[in-house]
């Protein structure tokens, strides 16, 4: 009894010493327990310090980290949007330190007013000027010029008959030169250095913005001048606009050439309905005949061509009505 009495004695103890944590290894329970050394409790310490190799579940892992979300300020910055007429404005820091909370508040109120107020366009009433009537002409839009002749020409018929007596031929010069500067640009926008021919589809992305910019000018005016019904200018001019037309750049697609063709069409189209309307005589229309069977590559001038030939025809049976 008193040698288990002793064992069990023994076993406390290594229970006790387990317990306290130093990082002391007791394999065999016969060693006596001596005191350790200064130096032995210096080695314990630093045993302690080195990270324990077990798994601690409560300790968070460093894998698992989330990234810390953002601190309400940058997140308020990062939101912010496009300001607008319906944004307040704010004073200076120093100008709202120095005032008391209501007055700030009445300030960015007032700011928020002054923002939103739709200012109006005031014209300058009492601003003195001296122009001649050329100048003045000169700063009037085309639709202003035509409503100044128009109503001054409608006063008397003695100024009707004068402006109709001195009405020059329109000039076709300032025309022309816009064309030619549109077609000008449909080749020079054709890139330098191509691995290819110059009708692929690569080229013609970078060209078609200038077909179309030539083709909506081209027609615009055409309707302009067929809507002032001087019909020997609407002639030349449309003469003119088929030849620059034609000289625009072929493309092997077929989708390619639409707005070229689509040009020419609407030209055409055009040409046909002042032949109709037009009181021409047989040698005017005979002209037109001459001038547009040089431009016969498009199936449309020949069907142009073919209408012209009918009214020749035609024209003398009317005579004979009329007489």
């Amino acid at each position: 009894m008193a040698g288990a009495a002793g064992r069990r004695n023994i076993l406390r103890e290594l229970i006790a010493v387990s317990d306290r944590g130093d990082g002391t290894n007791y394999q065999n329970s016969s060693f006596p327990l001596t005191p350790p050394s200064p130096d032995e409790t210096v080695i314990q310490h630093r045993g302690q310090c080195r990270k324990s190799a077990t798994y601690k579940y409560d300790a968070p892992d460093p894998v698992f980290f989330k990234t810390p979300t953002k601190s309400p300020k940058k997140f308020l910055l990062s939101q912010k949007s496009t300001p607008n007429k319906a944004t307040a404005l704010r004073s200076s820091p120093r100008k709202r330190l120095n005032l008391t909370p209501e007055k700030v508040q009445n300030v960015e109120v007032e700011l928020a007013e002054v923002s939103c107020r739709n200012f109006k366009k005031i014209k300058l009433q009492n601003f003195k000027y001296d122009l001649t009537l050329e100048k003045g002409i000169k700063a009037l839009s085309h639709a202003q010029l035509v409503q100044l002749v128009t109503e001054t020409a409608n006063i008397s018929p003695e100024i009707h008959q004068i402006f109709c007596k001195f009405l020059p031929v329109p000039d076709l010069t300032p025309v022309a030169e816009r064309l030619y500067m549109l077609q000008r640009n449909v080749y020079k926008s054709f890139p330098r250095n191509v691995w290819g021919s110059q009708d692929s589809s690569f080229c013609y992305v970078r060209v078609r913005t200038h077909l179309e910019a030539f083709k909506r000018e081209c027609l615009e005016l055409c309707r302009q001048f067929m809507d002032s019904q001087h019909w020997p200018t609407v002639f030349e001019y449309i003469l003119l606009a088929l030849k620059l037309t034609m000289g625009l750049p072929n493309w092997t697609s077929v989708a390619h050439n639409k707005i070229k063709s689509s040009c020419i069409k609407q030209l055409i189209a055009h040409c046909a309905t002042a032949l109709k309307k037009s009181k021409v005589d047989e040698h005017a229309v005979s002209e037109i005949i001459e001038r547009l069977k040089d431009l016969d590559d498009d199936p449309a001038v020949k069907a142009c061509i073919n209408l012209a030939k009918d009214l020749v025809k035609h024209i003398p049976e009317k005579e004979a009505n009329i007489s």
